[in-house]
């Protein structure tokens, strides 16, 4: 990601999920951090999707500069105290904190169409926009405006007259999750009409899967070339987005 981003000489965020941290295990940020340390392109490392105060304390304990608490499941108040409690933790230490608001659809990933799974899309509401803001004095917000997590059967519909909505009342940047297959019209005129961050990992990871499997068709395959096959399809689906959004130089 950061060879790919100093290429295009684009500012980028490393969105770490609770998940790979468990699996990576802490001594992987150290590689995120010297390697962060050592760019002239400005990086942030990012918890995505923490669910829970132990999480997000590791997350912070390891040296992430940014830290998302995603209570959007819970009642309004509950998200709004949570989220509280976070950034009584995050803010004293430097660390900037995502919270969401509205929730995220999760596509369910063995049909064959566009059903939505166990959580539905719940659209974020200007007024609750302001409120929670306002109470929580979060430092970036996701909102629910018609993406899912997961890979799409189709192209999701976007509602950008909420976006719209949105930016008109809360001055915070933005956050748009469920990037992947999203579409490029779509992800283009969100970032242009007030969305400031975007969270792509399932298409990454699928273009870099394919990039792999048409190396290992040739069942000679050079070994030392295997994983760089991968990362050739993801960085090259990386550059593609950061084309897309302008954000070159």
């Amino acid at each position: 990601v950061i060879d790919c981003c100093e290429k295009k000489q684009a500012p980028v965020i490393l969105a770490i999920h609770p998940d790979e941290l468990e699996f990576q295990g802490d001594s992987f940020v150290e590689m995120c951090k010297d390697r962060a340390n050592k760019t002239k392109v400005p990086v942030a490392i990012h918890l995505d999707h923490g669910a829970t105060m132990e999480q997000v304390l590791r997350a912070i304990r390891c040296g992430f500069t940014s830290v998302m608490i995603d209570a959007s499941s819970e009642s309004f108040e509950d998200n709004i105290n949570i989220t509280k409690e976070v950034i009584k933790v995050a803010h004293p230490l430097g660390v900037s904190v995502e919270a969401e608001l509205g929730t995220i659809g999760d596509i369910k990933e063995d049909t064959g169409n566009r059903e939505i799974g166990s959580k539905e899309i719940i659209y974020t509401k200007p007024e609750d926009a302001v409120k929670f803001v306002e109470e929580t004095g979060c430092d970036t917000l996701a909102i629910a405006i018609g993406t899912a997590h997961g890979r799409y059967h189709g192209t999701p519909h976007i509602d950008f007259d909420l976006l719209k909505q949105i930016t008109d009342v809360v001055d915070i940047p933005l956050v748009l999750h469920g990037g992947s297959g999203t579409g490029d019209e779509n992800l283009r005129k969100a970032v242009k009409n007030g969305i400031q961050k975007v969270n792509l990992a399932t298409e990454l990871v699928v273009a870099g899967k394919e990039e792999l499997e048409t190396f290992i068709q040739d069942k000679n395959f050079d070994k030392w070339q295997l994983i760089p096959s991968f990362i050739k399809g993801y960085s090259d689906r990386l550059e593609h987005y950061v084309n897309l959004f302008d954000q070159e130089n």
